[in-house]
């Protein structure tokens, strides 16, 4: 893994939550769908008009990646930050398998909304809260997500809910770039997690 991308200066963002559903349908009409745990994140970023010296950097990190090969971190604007109130650090209270898809927390305080992202401190898939957390740190907080667990967590895992770090890759070998008037350079990267 290559660092964290040198900027949060984006003008706008898509995201897309990918998942992966083979369907078979029989000559009567009746389907059968079967859910491939392999759901991932994946953004388009288009940057603000940089001076120069300011997008050199950014383009210098983004070579450095030689195209699809390396990883790195990126936090996505808003969407990488809690929409409520949470702060303290809420960490898991047992142990649950890959697979579960709530898990219980205590530590923290105040609320998590439907929708934000965490991240787990033992690995790099980032989940979404599938239901709003009333935190309390006296006693346990149910945690609801999506997808479900990539990868096993005990009671020393932590969960981060600000500033989490999405690890991705480059969609694409080539990248290039714009340079209007009055010299302004601007980018698009798209990016897709690594998980």
């Amino acid at each position: 893994m290559s660092g964290t991308f040198p900027t949060t200066g984006f003008n706008t963002m898509e995201f897309k939550s990918n998942t992966q559903t083979k369907t078979t349908q029989t000559l009567s009409g009746r389907t059968q769908r079967k859910q491939i745990n392999s759901q991932y994140w994946s953004f388009k970023l288009v940057s603000v008009p940089l001076s120069r010296d300011n997008y050199m950097p950014v383009m210098a990190f983004v070579m450095k990646q030689s195209g699809k090969f390396d990883s790195f971190t990126v936090v996505p604007p808003i969407v990488g930050s809690t929409s409520g109130s949470a702060s303290g650090t809420p960490t898991i209270t047992q142990s649950y398998a890959a697979g579960v898809s709530d898990v219980r927390s205590n530590g923290g305080s105040g609320t998590l909304k439907t929708g934000d992202m965490i991240k787990f401190s033992n690995h790099d898939k980032v989940y979404m809260l599938t239901a709003d957390v009333n935190q309390d740190s006296s006693s346990e907080d149910y945690i609801n997500i999506f997808p479900s667990l990539r990868t096993a967590i005990d009671s020393s895992t932590t969960i981060t809910y600000n500033n989490v770090p999405f690890k991705v890759f480059l969609t694409s070998d080539n990248q290039s770039f714009q340079v209007g008037n009055p010299k302004f350079f601007t980018y698009e990267l798209l990016v897709r997690e690594d998980t």
